[in-house]
C-alpha cells in the first residue's frame, strides 16, 4: 500500500490538507479512477469535501507518505511529486516531479474509453 499527501485547494479556494492511505500510485488507478477524476468534475466546494472524505483522512499528513498530490479544483490542475519528510525539522517538502507518471495513466484512461 502506497500512502499520499494531499494539498487541495477547492473550488472556493479553500486550502485543505488530507491523506490517502489506500493505494495512490496513479499506475495502480484506484485514486486516478476514484478520486482524482471525479473530484475534477464537481464545482461545488461542499461536494469536494464528502468525496474527500470518502477517500482520505482529513486534516492529517503522514511522516510515512510515499506520495505528494498538489490539487487545484480551480484550475483543474494535479501535479504528483515524491514526498520527503525530515524528522529532525518536522518539515514536509516536495520532491522529484513525477506529474508525467500521472499525465502518463490518464492519457492511457482516456484512449481505452
Amino acid at each position: 500500500m502506497t500512502r499520499s499527501n494531499l494539498y487541495i485547494t477547492l473550488t472556493n479556494g479553500e486550502a485543505i490538507i488530507c491523506v490517502a492511505d489506500s493505494s495512490s500510485a496513479p499506475e495502480l488507478g484506484y485514486i486516478v479512477e476514484s478520486l482524482l477524476l471525479p473530484l475534477l468534475s464537481h464545482n461545488d466546494a461542499d461536494a469536494e469535501l464528502a468525496l474527500l472524505g470518502e477517500h482520505c483522512v482529513l486534516n492529517e499528513l503522514r511522516t510515512s507518505a510515499t506520495y505528494r498530490y498538489e490539487i487545484n479544483l480551480q484550475s483543474k490542475t494535479v501535479a504528483f511529486f515524491d514526498e520527503m519528510y525530515f524528522f529532525k525539522t518536522d518539515i514536509f517538502r516536495r520532491g522529484e516531479n513525477l506529474t508525467p507518471r500521472y499525465t502518463a495513466y490518464q492519457v492511457c484512461i482516456i484512449k481505452i474509453s
